[in-house]
């Protein structure tokens, strides 16, 4: 999605460190990547559409992904590597068998669809 002419650069920078309550917005070129899409992108890519009292909706700028800040991450995130991934949860899994209680912990990794 485009930049609409009508919000400034400024103000672009303010809507996003309000809007997104999930990540630090340290400028526009800050990256992101979308976990659903798999697209990195910067602040200044974002979809932002103008709701009433004066707020934003956010959207991940690939055409036809509906991703909201929830759902971006941090380029980089080890998160984002299938095999990190399941290593992480193996961990913890270890973890909860030192324990004693992993007969009654279950983790599966979360599915977005």
């Amino acid at each position: 999605m485009r930049i609409r002419p009508h919000i400034s650069l400024d103000e672009r920078l303010s809507i996003l460190r309000e809007a997104d309550h999930f990540r630090k917005w340290s400028s526009l070129d800050d990256r992101r990547c979308c976990v659903l899409c798999e697209r990195i992108f910067s602040g200044r890519q974002i979809g932002m559409t103008r709701l009433a009292h004066g707020r934003f909706r956010l959207q991940c700028p690939t055409e036809g992904c509906s991703a909201d800040p929830s759902r971006w991450a941090y380029p980089g995130n080890p998160f984002l590597s299938e095999a990190v991934y399941q290593d992480w949860w193996r961990a913890l899994g270890n973890a909860e068998e030192q324990s004693g209680t992993a007969s009654i912990t279950t983790f599966r990794k979360p599915h977005y669809a």
